[in-house]
């Protein structure tokens, strides 16, 4: 093999390295993502009991917020094994009610 060959096999395999690296990140930040969803939405849930009941109850919003992560790590997990997580965010993104084609506005050809 001569050197040329052997140089041309190194590069494309750091590049496979980055690609694969780079695909890991965006995959983590994914599942992240549909974790930090119900984390959040139960943390104001505690915020307004808090409010509701006049007392900052940290506690509350600890639990609440410990609990979203549980459902959060929990729904992260069976949407990654029942559909991927690139492959659930791509039906999200591209349903056709938010992609821009207002279906109810197009005039119906069967008319």
């Amino acid at each position: 093999m001569t050197h040329t060959n052997r140089y041309i096999q190194e590069q494309g395999m750091l590049e496979k390295i980055f690609i694969y690296t780079i695909a890991g990140f965006v995959v983590i930040l994914k599942w992240l993502a549909i974790v930090l969803a119900p984390t959040l939405a139960l943390g104001m849930v505690g915020l307004i009991i808090s409010d509701i009941r006049d007392v900052m109850d940290m506690k509350l919003i600890f639990i609440l917020m410990s609990l979203g992560a549980l459902i959060g790590a929990i729904l992260a997990e069976t949407i990654r094994r029942k559909y991927g997580l690139i492959e659930f965010d791509g039906k999200l993104i591209g349903h056709p009610d938010i992609d821009g084609h207002n279906v109810l506005a197009t005039k119906s050809t069967n008319s």
